[in-house]
């Protein structure tokens, strides 16, 4: 029996198995091989060199093992075919003789599975369409969520001539034509009110030649949603008198869209690709702005720029794992702004000191005989005019040497306890100066609000009318 196993010839045992099978050499070159083997791996030639790069160590180290083993040896190793796909592969290895081994491979059932299963998870999650057709043109696969669409379900159109679903003069018969001459075409096409984009491509046998049309198709219609927002938003910001700038985080500029770059000067406005501080100036204020915002912080600055004034807000701009990829920039030409709020300063400068005139003659102050000065208090006597009649009054009584001041209360129809209060005060401070303060003209309505206000006036000399103040002041003054 042994004698008989001898004697069988190796190519008997290449030809005769169904299995990809070949003899290597001890450095791991194809000596022969079956034609399984040819169709699986390729020709005779370098095996090491149609391994993945990142599998070629593992399999050399695994020949070696096996031309010291006493049995076989296991390996896996992905095989990158003529077509450049990836191919995983179960490998046995050996000996043969001496210096020889032999080789065999088979698909790594587990590694595709695996890769199936998730393909097709994802795929039934999607909103598309797969197809293929051989090429007489019989469905074998439809498949897909996005059938839906179409009114039709999972497998529906299997075993259906593509001829009888689409006619002879279709477009899409006319696309299975190049693809079956081997072209792959991509292509977008609107069905039913649905954005598709198409993918048509030809499907391989495994020797390589074309046995049918495969293609798969992705309903685009959210993208387009988006597509559409976004260039309503685009068109927005080009009406506005703005500028929105983004960086990455080296500082080049990568975004620049606004209605305010055509206050550019034209040789200025194509930003794209600059650095920032030639966009924005190189100034220390910009870089610590752009700094800030790339530690996270939102940085605003103002600064003056071709004779206009800009506020530059720089906000940090982030991924989706919150990791700053870069920078964002909103510009807004704030020169008229800035122009309408001086005339508003200007403005309300203005009516201040209108107010304060007006003021100052609603409340004059006369001076009436030697040493006896009158103001007469007209409408309400609020802080800012009790203040600027006490300021007014006591400078006057200073530069005058004036003995008396009468203040002259009939122009005043009510008082509150603020007005009350204000009225002592400038008493209380006449009588510092060493001249005495004198109230006339207080109307019935507003002696009865001070009396029920508990003000006690028994220290302030009262008189009904301005001339029996001036007769007292005179008396006094004759006295004196």
């Amino acid at each position: 029996m042994d004698d008989k196993l001898a004697s069988i010839s190796w190519l008997t045992l290449l030809n005769g198995t169904p299995t990809p099978l070949a003899l290597l050499s001890g450095a791991g070159e194809v000596l022969a091989c079956n034609p399984a083997w040819e169709q699986r791996v390729g020709p005779a030639g370098q095996l090491l060199e149609r391994v993945h790069e990142g599998d070629r160590g593992e399999l050399s180290a695994r020949i070696e093992a096996a031309r010291a083993a006493a049995g076989s040896v296991s390996a896996a190793a992905r095989l990158v075919d003529v077509r450049g796909n990836i191919v995983p592969l179960q490998w046995t290895l050996w000996r043969a003789d001496d210096t020889g081994l032999w080789a065999a491979v088979k698909p790594d059932r587990e590694a595709w599975e695996t890769q199936a299963r998730i393909l097709v998870d994802v795929f039934r999650t999607m909103d598309a369409v797969i197809w293929w057709c051989d090429r007489p043109g019989t469905l074998h696969v439809s498949d897909g969520n996005g059938l839906a669409h179409l009114g039709i379900k999972p497998g529906q159109l299997v075993g259906m001539k593509m001829l009888d679903l689409y006619g002879a003069d279709s477009q899409v018969l006319d696309l299975c034509k190049r693809v079956l001459a081997g072209e792959s075409i991509r292509m977008d096409t609107v069905n039913e009110g649905v954005h598709w984009i198409v993918h048509y491509a030809p499907r391989r046998g495994d020797d390589g030649e074309i046995e049918g049309v495969q293609v798969f198709g992705i309903n685009l219609a959210d993208d387009v949603t988006l597509a559409a927002q976004a260039e309503l938003l685009r068109t927005c910001i080009d009406s506005m008198p703005i500028v929105i700038r983004a960086f990455d985080k080296a500082g080049t500029c990568v975004v620049a869209q606004g209605g305010a770059l055509a206050q550019l000067a034209p040789t200025e406005r194509n930003e794209m690709g600059k650095h920032v501080l030639a966009v924005c100036g190189d100034t220390e204020e910009v870089r610590a702005a752009f700094q800030q915002a790339l530690s996270g912080v939102i940085a605003n600055i103002e600064q003056i720029r071709h004779d206009r004034i800009w506020r530059t807000r720089f906000v940090p701009q982030k991924d989706v794992l919150g990791v700053i990829t870069g920078v964002g920039a909103i510009s807004e030409d704030v020169s008229q702004q800035r122009h309408v709020e001086q005339q508003l300063r200007e403005q309300l400068r203005l009516t201040q000191d209108q107010q304060e005139s007006i003021a100052r003659l609603s409340s004059p102050i006369i001076e009436v005989w030697q040493d006896v000065l009158i103001v007469p208090l007209i409408g309400a006597v609020d802080a800012d005019r009790a203040a600027m009649v006490m300021e007014s009054l006591l400078a006057t009584v200073v530069e005058r040497q004036a003995s008396f001041a009468i203040l002259d209360l009939t122009g005043i129809d009510s008082v509150d306890t603020t007005t009350a209060q204000h009225l002592i005060k400038i008493i209380n401070g006449l009588t510092l100066l060493g001249c005495r303060g004198v109230v006339t003209g207080i109307r019935p309505p507003v002696a009865q609000t001070m009396v029920g206000l508990g003000f006690d006036l028994s220290q302030v000399c009262t008189l009904r009318s301005l001339k029996e103040a001036l007769r007292w002041c005179m008396s006094r003054t004759r006295r004196g």
